[in-house]
C-alpha cells in the first residue's frame, strides 16, 4: 500500500465535491481578506481612490513589484494580506488532508465542518512551523550584520572576524539549510498536522527529518505533484472554458439582442491579470478573458442585475478550478506524508489517526460519564442518611405511644 503507487492517485482522489468545496471556500475567503487589505493600500494614496482602484481591477486588485509604484507602507499592507491569504491557504490544505486520511482508512462520511474545525484547532501546529523557521532565520541573518559592524572596530573587529571566518562560513551554511526547510514547511505542515496529534515543535522535526531521511524522493515526488496540479488545473479549465463558450453560443441563439450585452459586462467584472507575459498566455488558454477586459456597455437595471450575476459566477467557476488544483495539491502532499513516514520511521500513519480519535472518543465519553458518577454517588449518599432518618422517628413514635 505505502509506495509511490499511492501518489500517482491522487488527481483522481482529488476529484471530489468535498475536497474542491473545501478549497473553494478557502480560496473564496482569502480572496476576501487579501482585497480588502489591498484597497486600502491603494486608497490611502492620495492619486487612488476607491472608485478607481475598482474601475482599473475590478473584485482583485494585483500591484506588480517594478510596475506599480507604492510607499513602504502600502507594500507592507498588501504583504499583510498575500501572509493572510497563503495562510487561509495552508488551514484548507490541512482540512483536505484530514478528509483525505479518513477516507484512506474507510470512513467515507467524514463531514466538511468536522475537517474544518479540526483545521481550525490545528492552526498554530500548522501555522507557527514556517514562522518560527523565518524567526530563526531572521536572527542569524541579524547576528551577521552585528558581525559586520564589529568588524569596524579598528584593528581588533577585522582580525576577530577573520579568526571566527570558518564559523561564520558553516552559520551562513546552515541559514540556507534553514531557508530550504522554510519553503518544505509550506508544503508539508498542513499534512503533518492534519496527519496526527503534534505541536509546533514536533511538525518542525517531521519537516526535517523527512527532508533529511528521504531527501530524493521528496524532491522528485513533489515535482510529480507540481506537474499534476499544473496539469488538472488546465484540463479542467480547458474543459470549462468550453462549457462557458457553449452556454453563451447557447443563450445567444434566441436572445441575442439581451444576452451580448450581459455576457459582455458579465466578462467586465473579471480582474485582468497582471502584465505579466507568461501569466497572460497562461490564463488565455483556459479562462474566458482575464487580460483586457470589454468595455463596459450600457444596459437597463435587468440587464445590469443579469450582468452582476454573471460575472459572480464566473468568479465562483474560476475558485471551483483552481480549487481542483489546490485539491490535488493537498491530496497529494497527504500521501507524499504518509508514504514518507512508512519509509522511514515504519509508522503506519493511518492507524495511528485511527488509534487517536478511538482515545480521543473515550476521554469525551469519561468527560461526559463524570456528571452521571457524580450525580449517581450523591444519589447514594443521600439514601443511607434518609434510611437512618426513618429508624430513628420510628423509635420516636414508638416512645410515644
Amino acid at each position: 500500500m505505502y509506495s509511490f503507487a499511492q501518489v500517482v492517485r491522487a488527481p483522481r482522489i482529488a476529484f471530489s465535491a468535498k475536497k474542491i468545496w473545501i478549497a473553494f471556500l478557502g480560496l473564496l475567503i482569502g480572496v476576501i481578506v487579501y482585497s480588502v487589505l489591498t484597497y486600502v493600500a491603494y486608497s490611502i494614496l492620495p492619486e487612488w481612490t476607491v472608485k478607481e482602484v475598482w474601475r482599473t481591477y475590478r473584485y482583485i486588485p494585483v500591484p506588480v513589484p517594478g510596475v506599480t509604484h507604492f510607499p513602504w507602507y502600502s507594500w507592507t499592507i498588501w504583504g499583510i494580506g498575500v501572509a493572510l491569504f497563503v495562510f487561509i491557504q495552508m488551514l484548507s490544505i490541512s482540512a483536505i488532508s484530514k478528509v483525505t486520511y479518513e477516507e484512506l482508512r474507510g470512513n467515507e462520511f467524514y463531514e466538511v465542518m468536522d475537517a474544518l474545525r479540526y483545521a481550525l484547532k490545528k492552526a498554530k501546529a500548522n501555522i507557527l512551523a514556517p514562522i518560527t523557521l523565518a524567526i530563526f532565520i531572521g536572527v542569524f541573518i541579524l547576528i551577521g550584520c552585528l558581525l559586520g559592524l564589529f568588524g569596524r572596530i579598528p584593528y581588533v573587529g577585522p582580525i576577530v572576524i577573520g579568526l571566527l571566518f570558518i564559523l561564520i562560513a558553516l552559520a551562513a551554511l546552515f541559514v540556507v539549510y534553514l531557508i530550504i526547510v522554510f519553503f518544505v514547511s509550506f508544503l508539508l505542515s498542513p499534512s503533518i498536522a492534519a496527519g496526527v496529534e503534534k505541536d509546533v515543535f514536533d511538525v518542525l522535526f517531521e519537516n526535517f527529518s523527512t527532508l533529511n531521511e528521504q531527501t530524493w524522493r521528496l524532491v522528485l515526488w513533489e515535482i510529480f505533484i507540481a506537474f499534476c496540479t499544473f496539469a488538472g488545473v488546465w484540463i479542467f479549465g480547458w474543459l470549462t472554458k468550453k462549457g462557458l463558450l457553449l452556454a453563451n453560443w447557447v443563450l445567444s441563439v434566441w436572445g441575442h439582442s439581451w444576452w451580448k450585452n450581459v455576457w459582455n459586462n458579465g466578462l467586465w467584472y473579471l480582474s485582468p491579470v497582471p502584465p505579466i507575459t507568461w501569466v497572460e498566455a497562461l490564463t488565455a488558454r483556459i479562462a474566458p478573458t482575464l487580460i483586457h477586459g470589454p468595455e463596459w456597455v450600457p444596459v437597463n437595471w435587468a440587464q445590469l442585475v443579469s450582468s452582476f450575476c454573471v460575472g459572480l459566477a464566473l468568479y465562483f467557476i474560476i475558485f471551483m478550478v483552481l480549487g481542483y488544483g489546490i485539491a490535488i495539491w493537498a491530496v497529494g502532499q497527504s500521501l507524499i506524508y504518509a508514504v514518507l513516514v512508512k519509509y522511514k520511521d515504519d509508522r503506519d500513519l493511518l492507524k495511528e489517526i485511527e488509534e487517536e480519535e478511538k482515545e480521543r472518543e473515550k476521554e469525551e465519553e469519561k468527560k461526559e460519564e463524570t456528571p452521571e458518577k457524580v450525580e449517581a454517588t450523591e444519589t447514594r449518599e443521600e439514601k443511607p442518611s434518609e434510611e437512618k432518618e426513618k429508624p430513628e422517628e420510628s423509635t420516636k413514635e414508638e416512645g410515644e405511644t
